[in-house]
């Protein structure tokens, strides 16, 4: 499997994959020295288990052992030998790392540019969701491909003609047996190379579906929590998870079943050759050297592609990758021309028109925005004319018709030229992880302190950013840390530091406060005086003094003109105005007839300090590291594995057989030398015993590791099943409090690579430390059967490679596996920020930055996963070194043995080869001090996660009151002080409100002020810090969770929408929901004449996060949910901030229908024509109430 595409990608990989097969090439050649050395030693020394007569007949057990002359020879060359090996493989290793390295971070730079190319419009190739994973999870997949899998391939093709060679001069017939059974192995890869490209395919399919699951699931996590739904979606979220765990585990069955079949020809291949040898050695046919070489070289003819086919399942993983990073980097882009646009020029709209599949939101188009006038698109929500906003801003591409400026089409213009004169400021603009003035000075790199500071005032930010930190106040992904208003009005100055001659401002101000909508149009007003603006407004009064207003009717501009001029045609733009004009009356009439009715309408002032409104980050937020030793993870993450015990135990039972087959499978070749060469021994294990034995352990070992593999792999993935469960379990009590501010990427990088990094300690450390113990065990006691000494030395051996290695490099490795887990998540949650603010990052020629960024954070992180590489690298040489020298050391001690009469010559012998024999199990556990720092460090992460506790801890049923709903009691703020833990600023202050029974009470003040927080509040996501929050006379934290959820509906700003139908959607609030239901919940929202319009109806496709809908489309699914949902208390933030007057008239009138039903509504609101349909008003200002 050689992808020549993939070479082409990384050209640069190619000296260091030469450089890594050159140097296991070396080390090869070394072992060859090592074994024809030790042979040469022992033939030198006259001893019995190396020597014959020259005429073939065998020598007698009595013979002398002299010392010759060459034995120091011998001694420095395998001293020489041992020394160059450990090298070899240390630059072996650190060759293939540096080509792994440099092929990820070249691949993943080539995808996240291609991403930012596309634009939002990679969308149409991969969900978001799936870029990152294929950018920074794909790309690591594809470290084994560059750095493991394809420097072996070579060395495997290379390996078993340099032994070939090296042998065929001692053992021909045994060297050609051996060599002709190596084409085996990669025959069996290719029998199952097809089967494994499609499972693995599906495996790398379903990966990424269980990524984008959760994703979305934790970007809508307080939604499913209003409405109680976050269970379902938990069942769903597991039926993903076991969803993946069967692909994985056919994928496994795929590589199991390949790995078998390389088993049986590897060792049965090994024990046919050993086999041969002690027979011609018995015939005399082949010297003892040559026995001796092939007993211990036969395997490693068949280990380079054996292990080749292990990683042949690996890097198909990476391939699988790869077909997606393909589909990205085909991707089509729109083919722009040069030229230069003029923006003091007419824009132009002829014939245009744009559709989302078949769903046609704008058609004919044709309309003329003279320049340095200020031009006013309006029209109810979902009529195109954010679309139109997008054409023009070049960030629809897929139009049709013209569009020009200054005569020149924006097609035929370059993106740069565009972005240099079209500044779009969209309703909700997006701020990227870091500070303010770095999300400012994206607009204008070189912009002064007072530049910033001058824009932050234009828009009635300064002082909150001043109580704030100042510009180096942190803002968090997507600015969450901020309220809706304040990113508006952060985003709307980020705009004005731009010089274009065309501003759009799409709704930018429809969450601010009216006193800095006021500031931010005059503001706009000014930019009229020398720009081209164009504003999309619901609210008509703010646009009634624009040089043009454009009025857009399903897709169609219907009308064109002045205020006045529209008004005295009297069409849609009449209707828009009257219906508005009708609705404030109306509200006002509603406000008269309360007062009358003696309801208040404004509450006693209450006293108070004010206050940062969010925890800016997630260390703010009180998510804090466990300080966790690794002996405490891992005991942690053992305790998972008892429910699962039957299978570990008889994991570890054939893999113990299976380890004591391969032992043996050498050692048994010893007595078969023994009994070649020797007359009487004394061993008790002939020639033909020795056979027989030597072809059983040959046969047996593959279908033992068969056994065990899977057996492990079942725990592994049924834990790891049960990881994302609890993991889930864990987000689902920890929302919404504790994830404000978390990074979604991040998380996604959690429940995706973190926990996949499990599988190496269920699969493989649990077992192979218990097989590792026993096999050492069993070895002991038959070393110490022929003598204490030689069993003292092995247990040495055994302390030294098992524990005393992978304690040394796990402490030489420090927090470098915790600082490569962090920073790949960071990495995850650097790219969906840039993702999800490509618009941004392109309007503001901000791709380049971001792009560096990038390379930058893979640089660090790959800094440390380079120290950890060394690390591994270093031990795995002196793991090799400490072996070859631990086993000459026992050669020596057994020879000694021997030379005092303590041992006989013989089993001297045997002891040396069963000695050699017995590491595999041992370095396996020796390379866990290195390999076990990622796991361990996403353990800890995970850990971590399950631990945290809560913001508020949820009262279970039958713990707590119930809310009868037949018997509303309204809802109360008694005394209320809140502060944010982490900031422990004040947000409120002896708040104290009350929330009468079926009536509406409104919450109004500037953005930040705290009234979402007050909302937060009543739905228990936060408890305050002083007082009492009452819903229905009952204390809120006293209440059954279940109950209080039943008895509240809260609309949140920000509406989570979710992939899947607009029906779905809906049922988010009400499963079980009929269609007569979803046709009330519609009406009452405005949306039966969306849902009409939509060729599939309810089936009608909602594409990631909503984004082929209006944000009042949206905006009004999020309140037929409400309408759905029928709660007593009806909480709403910001309903009708994207709806024209028309679908607000409807709306409020369904929710003032609500409240004459006897519902309890309280209404956090900007708009007057909203606030005055209210019963009660307050106002909160700096954390006073009023």
């Amino acid at each position: 499997m050689f992808d020549k595409r993939l070479m082409q990608l990384v050209p640069g990989v190619v000296p260091y994959i030469i450089a890594s097969v050159v140097a296991k090439v070396i080390a090869l050649l070394m072992n060859v020295l090592v074994i024809l050395s030790l042979g040469g030693l022992f033939g030198a020394m006259g001893t019995v288990a190396l020597v014959a007569r020259a005429d073939g007949s065998p020598v007698d057990a009595s013979i002398a052992m002299p010392v010759p002359a060459c034995c120091a020879r011998y001694l420095a060359s395998l001293a020489a030998a041992i020394l160059v090996r450990a090298i070899a493989i240390y630059l072996a290793q650190r060759a293939g790392d540096r080509a792994a390295y440099l092929a990820k971070r070249t691949i993943r730079q080539r995808v996240y540019d291609k991403l930012a190319e596309l634009g939002p419009a990679y969308a149409e190739s991969v969900s978001t969701a799936e870029a990152v994973q294929t950018s920074v999870e794909g790309a690591q997949q594809l470290e084994v491909y560059f750095g493991g899998y394809l420097p072996q391939l070579f060395y495997a093709i290379i390996a078993p003609v340099v032994l070939f060679v090296c042998l065929i001069g001692l053992a021909p017939l045994p060297a050609a047996i051996l060599m002709m059974m190596v084409p085996f192995i990669p025959a069996s890869i290719m029998v199952v190379m097809r089967r494994a490209k499609r499972v693995a395919g599906e495996y790398w399919d379903t990966y990424v579906d269980l990524g984008g699951s959760f994703l979305e699931a934790v970007q809508g996590l307080t939604t499913l929590k209003i409405y109680q739904a976050d269970a379902r979606w938990h069942k769903r979220m597991n039926e993903g998870a076991e969803g993946f765990r069967l692909a994985t585990m056919k994928m496994l069955g795929v590589q199991l079943s390949s790995i078998t079949i390389m088993d049986l020809v590897a060792f049965g291949g090994a024990a046919a050759g050993i086999i041969l040898a002690m027979w011609q050695l018995a015939m005399g046919a082949i010297g003892f050297t040559g026995a001796f070489a092939v007993v211990f070289l036969s395997q490693e003819f068949f280990l380079p592609m054996r292990r080749l086919g292990s990683l042949f399942h690996t890097a198909m993983n990476g391939m699988s990758a790869a077909k997606t990073m393909f589909r990205i980097l085909d991707a089509p882009v729109l083919e722009r021309g040069g030229a230069e646009l003029d923006g003091t020029g007419d824009v132009v709209c002829a014939g245009v028109g744009y559709a989302y599949g078949d769903h046609v939101v704008l058609e004919g188009v044709d309309a003329t925005i003279p320049r340095g006038s200020l031009t006013a698109i309006v029209g109810a929500s979902g009529s195109g004319k954010s679309t139109l906003a997008g054409i023009l801003s070049g960030r629809k591409a897929a139009y049709r018709g013209t569009l020009t400026i200054g005569g020149v089409d924006i097609r035929d213009a370059s993106l740069d030229s565009l972005v240099r004169t079209v500044t779009l400021v969209p309703s909700a603009g997006h701020l990227f992880e870091g500070t303010l003035r770095s999300n400012l000075l994206l607009a204008r790199p070189l912009a002064t302190d007072d530049e910033l500071w001058s824009v932050l005032a234009r828009c009635r930010i300064d002082g909150f950013v001043r109580a704030s930190g100042g510009l180096d106040m942190k803002v968090s992904e997507g600015g969450q840390n901020l309220s809706g208003g304040q990113r508006q009005r952060a985003c709307v100055a980020r705009a004005l530091l731009r010089e274009t001659p065309v501003f759009i401002f799409d709704e930018a101000t429809s969450n601010v406060d009216a006193e800095s909508e006021r500031a931010i149009g005059q503001v706009i007003q000014e930019l009229a005086r020398d720009h081209t603006v164009l504003v999309i407004a619901h609210r008509l009064a703010s646009v009634r003094d624009a040089a043009q207003i454009l009025v857009i009717d399903r897709g169609r501009l219907v009308e064109h003109g002045t205020h006045e001029e529209l008004l005295a045609a009297h069409g849609a733009y009449a209707a828009l105005w009257e219906s508005q004009a009708s609705l404030e009356s109306e509200a006002r009439d509603m406000a008269d007839a309360a007062e009358r009715e003696g309801e208040p309408t404004v509450a006693a002032a209450a006293a108070g300090q004010a206050g940062r409104p969010v925890a800016s980050t997630a260390a703010e937020n009180g998510w804090a590291g466990s300080g966790m030793s690794s002996f405490q993870v891992m005991r942690r993450m053992v305790g998972l594995v008892s429910p699962l015990l039957p299978y570990l135990l008889l994991a570890i039972a054939l893999g113990f057989a299976g380890s004591l087959a391969a032992t043996f499978l050498a050692t048994f070749g010893a007595y078969g030398l023994v009994d070649a060469v020797l007359s009487s021994h004394g061993l008790g294990v002939s020639l033909a015993a020795a056979s027989v034995l030597v072809a059983a352990c040959g046969v047996v070992r593959g279908p033992l590791r068969y056994g065990e593999q899977l057996c492990n792999h079942y725990i592994a993935f049924r834990l790891l099943a049960h990881v994302r469960d609890l993991v889930f379990a864990a987000l689902r009590r920890l929302a919404p409090a504790k994830l404000e501010g978390r990074e979604r990427g991040d998380l996604i990088s959690l429940v995706t690579a973190d926990i996949e990094l499990l599988e190496v300690f269920y699969a493989h450390t649990i077992s192979p430390v218990a097989i590792a113990i026993a096999t050492s065990l069993v070895m002991l006691v038959f070393l110490g059967s022929y003598s204490l000494p030689i069993a003292l030395l092995a247990l040495a051996g055994y302390l030294v490679l098992g524990v005393a290695l992978p304690l040394f490099s796990s402490k030489l490795c420090g927090d470098a596996g915790r600082a490569s887990r962090d920073g790949a998540g960071a990495i995850s949650a650097y790219v969906l920020d840039s993702l999800r603010g490509l618009a941004e990052s392109i309007q503001f020629n901000g791709v380049a930055v971001r792009s560096r960024d990038l390379a930058e954070r893979t640089e660090r992180v790959g800094a440390v996963d380079a120290r950890l590489h060394r690390r591994s690298a270093a031990v795995e040489g002196l793991a090799d070194a400490l072996v070859l020298a631990l086993s000459i050391g026992m050669i020596a001690l057994s020879l000694a043995e021997a030379r005092s009469g303590a041992l006989s010559l013989p089993a001297a012998f045997v002891c040396s080869f069963a000695f050699f024999s017995s590491f595999g199990p041992v370095l396996a556990v020796a390379r866990l001090g290195t390999s076990l720092q990622g796991t361990i460090a996403s353990g800890a992460r995970v850990i971590e996660l399950l631990d945290e506790e809560p913001q508020t801890d949820e009262v279970p049923d039958g713990a707590g009151a119930r809310i009868d709903p037949g018997h509303f009691g309204g809802a109360s703020l008694e005394g209320v002080d809140f502060a944010y833990a982490a900031s422990g600023e004040q947000i409120l202050a002896g708040v104290s409100l009350r929330v009468p029974a079926g009536k509406m009470t409104c919450i109004s003040g500037r953005s930040g002020s705290g009234k979402s927080t007050l909302l937060k509040l009543l739905m228990r996501f936060w408890d305050p810090t002083a007082g009492t929050v009452r819903v229905s006379g009952e204390d809120a934290r006293r209440v059954e969770t279940s109950s209080l959820r039943a008895s509240e509906s809260y609309m949140t700003q920000d509406t989570d929408l979710f992939i899947g139908t607009i029906a779905e959607n809906l049922r988010v609030a009400k499963a079980d929901a009929t269609v007569e239901e979803l046709d009330a919940a519609c009406a009452a929202a405005a949306l039966t004449d969306f849902i009409a319009r939509q060729p599939k109806g309810y089936d009608t496709s909602v594409a990631e996060l909503g984004d082929s809908l209006s944000g009042g489309e949206r905006q009004r699914i999020g309140l037929a949910r409400v309408f759905l949902h029928d709660a007593s208390l009806v909480l709403l933030d910001e309903p009708t901030s994207n709806l024209d007057a028309l679908n607000e008239a409807a709306v409020m009138r369904a929710v003032s229908r609500l409240r004459d039903a006897g519902k309890t509504v309280v209404l956090v609101s900007h708009r007057a024509s909203t606030v005055s349909f209210a019963d009660g008003f307050y106002s909160v200002e700096r954390g006073r109430l009023s």
